[in-house]
């Protein structure tokens, strides 16, 4: 997600290589580094939770300040925290996975799909609205890759009493097809095709509601028991769920969300009907061993459902361009990327700095995604 008031940064992935003195002396500088911007930031970050990766395993984990200023709880390497925008990347190799369990092509239309499946109860017979650009079909490779052209529009996510007694919700939270046809109570508009699919990069949150709606279509089951079984559970993320709102017995461990005032956002972290868009809650523990899944299946080793044939399926740059004024800047001082820079749910044209690589240039060796909800930051 890219809305909201940021005030903790909850996942910070940093990958290191070299010789041991040398990596110590930067895992104590990337420490003294962290704990200086909590220290400066006049309160507006107020704790944040790091894992740090090396030669495909976690070096370390480390939590930083406070998850609760008011209770002085520190954050610790289990404190939950929203991935927010980061969850699409693991939706996105689920759907992957997904299509291949039931021999589909990421090239069909996936209003075939749809019409040829039982609706999930929660879904309802729906079909992604294309009535302006009906020979241009919108795929999962299009969607995964925001170039499908569906709608722009953010999420914002319901309120819930999470600290309630007990908690409860305090929006009315709607079904997914109440989501997917902008019905009430949604508090965001019907999804559909706005622009031409397969010509222009456009990042689209509704995007990946509409994977999560083929997904439950496609299992005839709820979005958190699919990625339970096809993501978390295969790689030991135990600290994860796409459960919303977040079951009772984990909203102890989660952590608390500020606005730049220093008090709590009101009524808790919100709830994210969207889950493949911005639902997962998680630790940067766990997120990394997404990350090492990857990673390992890139070079030939299958991790959980993870194959070689999928790892360097998503990390395959898509084509499109970016539009006026939306070119990225990049390594090249004064020179910006044009092109779209995203594989299927992931950033792929980045160097090792997170940098962009100029048109023309190879595709960056290094794979990421950023998200943003109310009170939260996610950097992958």
């Amino acid at each position: 997600m890219r809305n909201g008031i940021t005030r903790i940064v909850p996942l910070l992935l940093v990958l290191l290589s070299g010789c041991p003195r040398v990596e110590e002396g930067r895992r104590s500088a990337l420490r003294s580094w962290i704990e200086k911007k909590l220290q400066t930031s006049a309160g507006k970050i107020p704790g944040a939770s790091v894992a740090v990766i090396r030669n495909y395993r976690i070096e370390w984990a480390q939590g930083f300040g406070q998850s609760d200023t008011e209770h002085g709880t520190a954050v610790t390497p289990t404190t939950l925290f929203q991935a927010c925008s980061v969850s699409k990347a693991i939706s996105a190799v689920a759907a992957v996975i997904a299509f291949e369990d039931h021999k589909l092509h990421i090239d069909e239309n996936i209003n075939d799909i749809l019409k040829a499946v039982q609706p999930n109860a929660e879904v309802g017979p729906w079909d992604l609205p294309n009535k302006d650009y009906p020979a241009n079909p919108v795929t999962l490779r299009l969607l995964l890759s925001h170039t499908a052209g569906t709608s722009d529009f953010r999420y914002s996510g319901y309120r819930y009493g999470y600290y309630g007694t007990p908690p409860g919700p305090i929006d009315r939270i709607p079904t997914m097809h109440q989501e997917l046809n902008g019905l009430p109570p949604a508090n965001t508009p019907a999804i559909a095709v706005i622009r031409k699919p397969g010509v222009t990069w456009h990042y689209s949150a509704p995007g990946f509601t509409v994977v999560q709606a083929l997904l439950m279509d496609i299992y005839n089951q709820d979005f958190a028991s699919i990625m339970q079984q096809l993501v978390l559970a295969p790689l030991g993320m135990s600290d994860s769920t796409f459960v919303q709102p977040l079951p009772k017995d984990l909203i102890p461990r989660m952590a608390v969300p500020y606005l730049p005032d220093g008090h709590r956002l009101p009524d808790g972290p919100r709830v994210f009907n969207s889950a493949a868009s911005g639902g997962l809650v998680t630790t940067p523990t766990d997120l990394a061993k997404f990350v090492i899944a990857v990673q390992k299946a890139l070079k030939g080793e299958t991790q959980g459902r993870i194959t070689s044939r999928i790892a360097h399926q998503v990390m395959e740059r898509q084509p499109g361009r970016m539009e006026p004024g939306s070119c990225l800047e990049t390594a090249d001082p004064g020179v910006k990327a044009c092109q779209s820079s995203w594989g299927l749910g992931f950033d792929v044209n980045v160097n090792r700095y997170s940098e962009h690589q100029k048109d023309g240039a190879p595709t960056g060796g290094y794979f990421e995604h950023t998200g943003f909800n109310s009170g939260f930051l996610a950097l992958m």
